[in-house]
């Protein structure tokens, strides 16, 4: 997202740092052409991986020749159609951006050691597959249809997507996202400046062509900034968006809210606010919206102090109850020990037949961060007490769907060091995870998904001071497959110059994540450090940073 979103997390376990760690370089994939990705590897889960964007608008790969931060992708969503052959993802992704330092699109003052997003340049990625996900064409950005560039909108990431029934009978995906007002087309401020909006965009053909954007957000003000975006579909057009709303540029104000549509996306009615506006610093606040819906019943999840909450609508999000607790929720270690990459706990909620709906969420234990499942057979009337999923590692952001025939498929990453109290580049891996319930219990085992680990130390914020991992995964399933779509750094290394800066960073307390005014404070370190800001182009090797949405495809 950008700019990114706020956090909740408790910013605790502390990083004290040795000398750099040795580059690691992860071997580039092979170039494919533009209409199919690499060949599906297969794992000893039962899964292969694939990756989603392979080729991006300009034909060329993201290990060949694309350099920090047009090689950076994360934050990904996934659908997939009734049938299973059609799938559609997004990421926020930069593959538009210009690369740091000084060229034709920053200009020849920019500075080396600029990687910035650049104003008025889109984040909104598109990947389709017509074959179930074995092969993936990279669409470009949202912003390069002719829809969106006659819009006053530019995307801003944080894709949210979802296929439903068309107003034809078809089927019809949706794509939720951030955006804001292009330079000289907003309502405030002589045409400059404004909100942060979430919009809907929908396809009538499997992501090919999408419409014009639709402001989701109808509470329009130049001051709030709408973030972390959810979406669901019900029958008879009806459309559901949540999000949180940070009021007045991060004042303390921060409620749930959801808005509906029901003409199949084309227009939305107005906010209904969820929660108070209170603030986390103060242990009331509210962040982290995810949305389910069951026919009439809508449920909206989200972390409220020390507990999942869900709020329930019985009459097509019309009204809604109080929330109501669905399970406790303890914050993981933000960052995780051994990586400096920003974390959540925030649930994900899906439904299943029979009345059935469960939610998924990381928790902090004495043995690191751990993927709990809850279950309800009431329509979220009651809930079952958590039940632990993840076995190895500090696992986090989970992706979570129910099939029609309601088996329940549960995935995650998890991260793994042997040295927790240090991070950069070689110090931590990390891979995917995934386990099934059905019949009140899981069906066997976590089973390694992923071919491939990944360093989070080739992963960055653009203002370089943190590493990036995005804010979620997420899941979708048949009866017949499971699709987990992730972050993954496997084609990327790492640069001991950004790990030297960022530990600068955190020993003076100025690392802060991209657009938020949230530093690591009370962190001492020691070993190698660099107060100067590196230029990726000369300073670190041509694969850094370079990250891509992978998919799992999981025969269950």
């Amino acid at each position: 997202m950008r700019p990114v979103a706020r956090h909740t997390s408790l910013l605790s376990a502390a990083l004290a740092v040795a000398t750099a760690a040795a580059l690691v370089a992860a071997p580039m994939a092979s170039a494919s052409s533009r209409k199919g990705g690499p060949p599906a590897t297969p794992t000893s889960g039962g899964a292969t991986n694939v990756r989603a964007n392979t080729v991006d608008v300009a034909g060329t790969t993201s290990d060949a020749g694309v350099r920090f931060p047009t090689n950076k992708q994360n934050e990904p969503s996934i659908a997939v159609s009734s049938d299973g052959v059609h799938l559609v993802a997004g990421t926020n992704d930069e593959q538009e951006q210009p690369p740091c330092g000084p060229g034709p699109v920053r200009g020849s003052a920019a500075a080396a050691s600029d990687c910035s997003f650049f104003p008025g340049v889109g984040t909104d990625g598109v990947y389709t597959s017509a074959d179930g996900g074995t092969t993936w064409v990279n669409r470009g950005l949202l912003d390069d249809q002719a829809s969106w560039r006659s819009s006053p909108y530019v995307s801003d990431g944080d894709p949210a997507i979802v296929y439903g029934t068309g107003p034809t009978g078809g089927q019809r995906v949706y794509y939720a996202g951030l955006a804001s007002f292009k330079s000289g087309l907003s309502p405030y401020n002589g045409g400059f400046g404004g909100a942060e909006n979430v919009v809907v965009s929908f396809s009538d053909d499997n992501g090919v062509t999408w419409s014009a954007p639709v402001a989701a957000t109808t509470k329009a003000n130049p001051v709030t900034f709408n973030d972390k975006n959810s979406i669901a579909v019900g029958p008879n057009g009806m459309v559901y968006v949540a999000f949180t709303a940070f009021r007045s540029n991060g004042n303390g104000s921060e409620p749930i809210v959801v808005t509906r549509s029901s003409d199949y996306g084309r227009s939305f009615g107005p906010e209904n606010q969820l929660s108070p506006a209170g603030n986390n610093r103060t242990g009331n606040g509210r962040q982290g919206s995810a949305i389910a819906v069951s026919g009439t019943n809508v449920y909206v999840a989200f972390e409220q102090g020390f507990s999942q909450v869900v709020a329930i609508s019985r009459d097509a999000g019309a009204t809604y109850s109080r929330p109501q607790t669905i399970g406790p929720v303890a914050d993981i270690d933000d960052p995780i020990p051994g990586a400096s990459f920003r974390t959540d706990s925030f649930a994900s909620i899906a439904t299943g037949p029979n009345n059935t709906v469960y939610a998924s969420w990381s928790n902090k234990t004495a043995a690191g961060g751990a993927i709990v499942l809850a279950s309800s057979s009431n329509g979220a009337a009651s809930w079952s007490a958590p039940v632990t999923a993840s076995t190895s590692g500090y696992a986090f952001f989970q992706g979570l769907s129910v099939a029609a025939n309601g088996r329940v498929d549960l995935a995650w990453q998890a991260l793994t060091t042997s040295h927790p109290e240090t991070f950069g580049t070689g110090n931590a891996s990390i891979d995917s995870w995934y386990r099934s319930w059905s019949g009140g219990s899981f069906t066997a085992a976590p089973a390694k998904i992923s071919t491939r680990s990944s360093d989070p130390a080739a992963s960055a914020q653009n203002n370089l001071q943190l590493q990036f991992w995005g804010d979620y995964n997420t899941m979708v399933s048949t009866n017949a497959r499971a699709w987990f779509i992730h972050t993954d750094s496997r084609n990327g290394v790492g640069c001991p110059a950004v790990d030297a800066f960022q530990r600068f960073q955190v020993n003076n307390g100025l690392a802060a994540s991209d657009g938020e005014d949230e530093v690591l404070t009370g962190r001492t370190a020691t070993g190698t450090e660099s107060a100067t800001k590196p230029a990726p182009p000369t300073d670190c090797p041509a694969s850094y940073g370079n990250t891509d949405p992978y998919v799992e495809l999981i025969s269950p």
